[in-house]
C-alpha cells in the first residue's frame, strides 16, 4: 500500500493528496557546527519538510553526536557503539549508529570530510587544477566517473580526509554514490556549490531530476575579486540542475548575471525562522552595559565588519557608554582588532569570537541593536534570528533579507556617516526600538519555515 502525503490544508496547489516524495539532501553542516547560515536553513527546512511528510535522506561530511537531532533519524557511519542497519540493497555489513527520535522523516548520514565553503581564493588556485583534472562531471561518463571517484579514494584508504579539500570533495562524492546505491529517492537536492559535483554524478547515474539550492555564491564571497574555477563549479552545478532555488530575488538576478542562466529555471524560497522567546536571565544579567550593538557573523570582506568599525568610531563621541560586540571568525579578524587600537576605541569593543548555542542567544538578547552591514548577503538569517529575540535591527541594502523585513532600518553598507547616525538614533531612543521590534515581528508570522517548505515541495512536484 504506498504512502501517501496529504498538503496541509492551506496548501495552494492541486492536487490534494500526492504520493509520498523522498527526497536525497547534499549538505556539508548541520547545528551546532557551523560556519554561517547555510546549517541553519538546512536545520529549519528539514524540520518543516518533514512535518509535511517529506522524507529526506540527508548527507553530510561528518556528525560529531551533539548536533540538534530530535526531529530526525541520525546515523553515524563513523563513531561507536556499532549497530547495524540494512538499507534497501546496500551491503549487510555496513554499520552506524542509529537515534530514533521524536519526529520522523529525516535520516542523515554522516561522511568524513574537510569540506568547507569559505576557502580563500589562494587556496583554490593550489588545489582546484588537481581536483579538475580528476574529476569532471561534465565530460566523463557515469561509468568513468564513478571509477575514476573510486580510485582517488582507494589511493589514500588511511586517511579519512585524502590530501587535500578536493581529495575530500572527490571523496565525498565517491561515498555518496555509494550510500545513494539502492536507495529509493526521488529528487536530490544539493545545497551549495561544494555538493554540487556529488549531485551532478549521482543525477546522471540515476536518471533522478536534480536541484540545486544556491544559498551564497562565490560573487557575494569576493566581489570583483572573483575566482574564476569556483564559478565554474557554480556554474556546472547550476545548468545540470532540472531546477535552481535562490534564497532571495538578489541572489536570483545575481545567478542570471554571473552564469547567465534563464530566470524560469529559478524559484525563490526565502529563509524563514521559528519562534523563540527573548531570555529575560541575560537581559537581567548586568554583566552588560547599558547599551550594546551586535555584529554577529564571519568576520570577512563579505560582512563588512570594516564598515561597521568605521561607523562604531563615529557613534561613540555621541553614545559614549555603548558596547560594540563584533563575534565570529575570519580572516579579517586581526585586522579589525588592530584598526580598533588605531582609532583608540577598544575599551568600547568585545571580540567574543566565534559564538554557538547559549552564547548566541545570550547576545541576542542583550543586544539593544543589530547592525547586519553585509557588502553582498544573498539572505541574511542572521537578521530574522536578532528579531525573534526582539532585537531591532539595521540591515545593509545589499541584502535578500531586506527584500522580506519592511520594518528595519536600512543602510547602503559603504554609507557610514548614515550608518552611524542610525546607530545613534536607534540607542537614544528606546521608542523607536520598541516599534520596529513590534512591527518586524508582524512580518516574522509569515516568514516562517512552514511557508518555506510548501514553496520548495512546489518545485519537487513540478519536477515529478
Amino acid at each position: 500500500m504506498p504512502r501517501i502525503f496529504r498538503y496541509p490544508l492551506n496548501y495552494p496547489y492541486a492536487p490534494s493528496t500526492l504520493h509520498i516524495m523522498r527526497i536525497l539532501m547534499l549538505g556539508w553542516e548541520y547545528p551546532p557546527h557551523i560556519s554561517g547560515g547555510l546549517g541553519t536553513a538546512c536545520e529549519g527546512l528539514t524540520v518543516a519538510l518533514a512535518r509535511c511528510g517529506i522524507l529526506i535522506d540527508f548527507i553530510v561530511p561528518r556528525l560529531s553526536g551533539d548536533e540538534r537531532a530530535e526531529h530526525m533519524l541520525l546515523v553515524d557511519s563513523m563513531n561507536g557503539p556499532l549497530e547495524p542497519e540494512e538499507r534497501g540493497s546496500q551491503s549487510a555489513g555496513r554499520r552506524r549508529i542509529v537515534r530514533r527520535q521524536s519526529v520522523k522523516g529525516v535520516r542523515t548520514m554522516p561522511l568524513p570530510s574537510l569540506l568547507s565553503p569559505y576557502l580563500n581564493a589562494k587556496t583554490f588556485d593550489e588545489l582546484l587544477a588537481a581536483y579538475m583534472s580528476r574529476l569532471t562531471a561534465a565530460e566523463l561518463p557515469p561509468e568513468a566517473l564513478a571509477s575514476s571517484l573510486g580510485a582517488i579514494v582507494e589511493r589514500d584508504a588511511v586517511s579519512h580526509y585524502g590530501h587535500d579539500i578536493f581529495d575530500a570533495v572527490a571523496r565525498y562524492t565517491s561515498n555518496v554514490l555509494s550510500l545513494s546505491e539502492g536507495c529509493d529517492f526521488d529528487v536530490i537536492h544539493a545545497h551549495d556549490w561544494m555538493t554540487f559535483p556529488a549531485a551532478i554524478a549521482l543525477s546522471r547515474l540515476s536518471g533522478k531530476p536534480m536541484v540545486a539550492h544556491v544559498h551564497s555564491l562565490e560573487y557575494d564571497r569576493s566581489g570583483a575579486n572573483v575566482n574564476p574555477q569556483i564559478q565554474s563549479i557554480e556554474k556546472l552545478g547550476i545548468e545540470a540542475a532540472d531546477a535552481v532555488i535562490a534564497v532571495s530575488y538578489y541572489t536570483a538576478a545575481i545567478i542570471q548575471q554571473q552564469h547567465a542562466i534563464n530566470g524560469e529555471k529559478i524559484s525563490v524560497v526565502h529563509n524563514g525562522v521559528y519562534p523563540r522567546r527573548v531570555i529575560q536571565k541575560y537581559r537581567r544579567n548586568q554583566g552588560w552595559p547599558s547599551k550594546v550593538v551586535l555584529f554577529l557573523g564571519r568576520i570577512t570582506f563579505q560582512k563588512g565588519p570594516d564598515y561597521f568599525v568605521e561607523a562604531a568610531a563615529k557613534v561613540i563621541p555621541h553614545v559614549p557608554d555603548v558596547m560594540f560586540v563584533m563575534a565570529g571568525s575570519g580572516d579579517m579578524l586581526n585586522r579589525m582588532v588592530d584598526r580598533v587600537h588605531q582609532l583608540g576605541i577598544a575599551k568600547n569593543f568585545h571580540f567574543p569570537g566565534f559564538l554557538k548555542g547559549e552564547e548566541v542567544e545570550e547576545m541576542f538578547s542583550v543586544a539593544d541593536l543589530y547592525v547586519m552591514p553585509s557588502v553582498s548577503e544573498p539572505f541574511g538569517i542572521s537578521a530574522l534570528e536578532a528579531i525573534n529575540y526582539d532585537t531591532p535591527v539595521i540591515i545593509s541594502r545589499q541584502s535578500g533579507v531586506s527584500e522580506v523585513l519592511g520594518h528595519a532600518l536600512k543602510v547602503d553598507f559603504w554609507d557610514i556617516d548614515r550608518m552611524s547616525d542610525l546607530i545613534i538614533n536607534g540607542l537614544m531612543h528606546e521608542e523607536l526600538r520598541q516599534d520596529m521590534v513590534s512591527m518586524a515581528r508582524e512580518e516574522l508570522r509569515r516568514l516562517r519555515w512552514d511557508a518555506s517548505a510548501l514553496k520548495t515541495i512546489e518545485v519537487y512536484r513540478r519536477l515529478l
